[in-house]
């Protein structure tokens, strides 16, 4: 059976040949970038961990992410060499250098140097360029035979698009592999139960499957009474398999998934069979100068309570996020873009180089994170010269390859170019035209209402999402009062146009950043939130809330009515309840236009909650 161990406390140097008895401890999560005297070293720093004894035939080791490329020894001896990716997880088995008797010792470099060869590629990123072990890592050992990876297909079934289904029938099915020796028999023992592994729930099925080592696939199913996963109601599910060789345990893992249905008709987008419009804000990790890249997990959480808090059920990250952060959008209701990240004027247009580098990450990103029912849509490039026909190119090939490697989700490519030639830009080439919308700042004093004409004209019937907009300082004035001010008239501007099915502001957070016009060292930034790097509330964070707020409240003599918007966003609202003191007043099931007059309440002293608890 499986053991893990985490390994929390490393030494740390920044030379090259470190005296390890003098060296300093750390504990990971870790970066030396906030570190006084280290925090604008871009090169290379050493860890070191003596190994815990680990029971089994078989040991790794599993980097959630090294920033950037590492190098992987185990007792003197090369075993892996991970580059070109600062964001993406990746095992490396040390059963070649394993001492079963004595002491073993892991060391790991990271160099963030600046790389033509990685993505992002150079200095073109806006995020801070922290090095070194930035995210958990673990020791497990197994058997002879490892489960090597596992991927889940859990599809509910939808009779028709107009209203919103909460469960019934659905399609399941999982494959994967097993590393080990050839031509042995075994028996995988699954099982799929409701809930997650810390609240387990009833067992839908359980089963056995006779294989050997390679690729496996577990039998299609059909399940009556299955609980969809809706932002609003995140229903999770467990799949547990465990891998025997003559009634001997070998190996064993869980994933949790979902069963929830995301389709495009035209410029309609349906969440389990209802068409929504649905808002939301992006947050910058690692901006907290106390924490960096290297963010612990109550730092993670704090930052997307936050987010959910602004009403916020629709986001993206510019880099691949840890386990931990997709972990909670599935769990508390958050829909997820998660993105390659190709970002910037370096190089001017896209080359051989990236698209291979592209390839491996999109391979590495999806392998990590396809259970995870919380993201709907991979990216393949942010902010490109998308007019160039190289990078074109590029985006087509990159979306071919994605969509091949999952099927299942929508690819995208967000632009900024598109006001050139809208006819011409990568953007179409995904499944939702990504428009980053700086009109007023960054793009100049385009005629909004004339960009979006001709957006619309020469993309007839294609969903879009402004997947940018805001306002930064010191770059441009006025300060948080005018943040909010453009923050509600671009809303205002996108209610009008049909085919936007979502929103993203940006952003939630002011953000550390290596390309920062504000603040130097670890303080380097980006003024561009509604909170500063600590998350503390400006005021335009409030208006970000009401706006993506699915209920307005309307006071009045008789009561207070409370509307289910119809524009954006608009879904249906459905288990939300009024709390009043200690009282509990249920909100009947409102769809996008209706409305319900509540006459036990006569003033707005009230707090209106989803389902998942959080504020409304």
């Amino acid at each position: 059976m499986r053991t893990y161990l985490s390994l929390t406390r490393w030494q740390f140097s920044t030379q090259r040949q470190p005296d390890w008895d003098h060296a300093r401890q750390v504990t990971l999560p870790h970066t030396w970038n906030i570190e006084p005297g280290t925090e604008e070293l871009y090169g290379t720093a050493c860890y070191r961990c003596i190994l815990p004894p680990c029971p089994g035939t078989r040991h790794f080791v599993r980097f959630g992410a090294v920033s950037r490329d590492a190098c992987v020894w185990l007792n003197g001896q090369v075993l892996d060499l991970h580059s070109m990716s600062a964001y993406t997880p990746f095992t490396v088995e040390l059963t070649p250098a394993w001492d079963p008797a004595g002491e073993n010792e892991l060391r790991v470099t990271a160099n963030n140097s600046f790389s033509a060869k990685a993505l992002p590629c150079g200095s073109s990123f806006d995020w801070p360029n922290d090095g070194g072990l930035i995210r958990p890592v673990e020791l497990w050992g197994s058997g002879s035979h490892i489960l090597a990876a596992c991927r889940v297909t859990a599809n509910p079934f939808i009779p028709a698009l107009g209203a919103r289904v909460d469960g019934g029938t659905a399609g399941f099915t999982a494959s994967g592999r097993i590393d080990g020796e050839d031509d042995v028999p075994l028996t995988l023992v699954w099982k799929v139960t409701a809930g997650t592994p810390e609240e387990p729930g009833a067992t839908v099925e359980e089963g056995e499957l006779a294989c050997e080592a390679g690729d496996f696939a577990l039998p299609v199913r059909t399940w009556q009474q299955i609980r969809f996963w809706h932002f609003d109601a995140p229903n999770l599910y467990t799949l547990s398999l465990e891998l025997y060789r003559d009634g001997v345990c070998l190996d064993g893992t869980t994933t949790v998934f979902g069963f929830r249905q995301l389709r495009l008709q035209g410029p309609r987008l349906y969440l389990n069979g209802e068409q929504v419009r649905l808002c939301g804000t992006e947050w910058m990790p690692g901006s907290d100068p106390g924490y960096g890249l290297a963010e612990p997990v109550e730092q993670l959480e704090k930052m997307l309570t936050l987010l959910k808090k602004s009403n916020c059920v629709l986001t993206r990250f510019h880099w691949q996020q840890d386990d931990r952060v997709y972990d909670w959008c599935d769990r508390h209701g958050i829909l997820v873009q998660e993105e390659v990240p190709f970002w910037g004027k370096e190089p001017p247009v896209a080359t051989p180089r990236q698209m291979v580098t592209s390839a491996m990450q999109v391979e590495e990103m999806i392998r990590a994170h396809s259970n995870h029912p919380s993201i709907i849509a991979w990216g393949v490039g942010n902010e490109l010269d998308a007019q160039a026909p190289m990078t074109r190119c590029y985006i087509q090939q990159a979306v071919v390859r994605t969509r091949e490697e999952d099927p299942s989700r929508f690819v995208n490519y967000v632009t900024n170019t598109i006001y050139a030639n809208p006819a011409r830009d990568g953007t179409v080439y995904g499944d939702i035209l990504m428009i980053n919308d700086y009109i007023g700042t960054w793009h100049g004093d385009l005629n909004p209402k004339e960009e979006w004409r001709k957006i619309l004209e020469k993309n007839p019937g294609r969903a879009i999402i402004p997947a940018e907009f805001g306002l930064c300082e010191p770059a441009f004035a006025g300060g948080d009062e005018r943040r909010e001010d453009i923050f509600r008239e671009k809303m205002n501007q996108y209610r009008g146009i049909p085919n936007i099915v979502g929103t993203i502001y940006f952003c939630l957070n002011d953000y550390r950043t290596q390309m920062g016009e504000d603040g130097s060292g670890r303080m380097r930034r980006r003024i561009h939130g509604s909170t500063d790097l600590w998350g503390q509330p400006k005021g335009s964070y409030q208006a970000v809330r009401e706006e993506c707020a699915p209920l307005l409240v309307r006071p009045g003599p008789a009561g207070v009515k409370l509307v289910c918007r119809n524009t954006i966003p608009s879904y249906t609202v459905q288990g939300y309840v009024i709390r009043k003191g200690d009282r509990t007043i249920p909100i009947p099931t409102l769809h996008p236009g209706e409305s319900w007059l509540c006459t036990e309440l006569h003033d707005t002293d009230f707090t209106i909650l989803r389902p998942t608890g959080f504020p409304v």
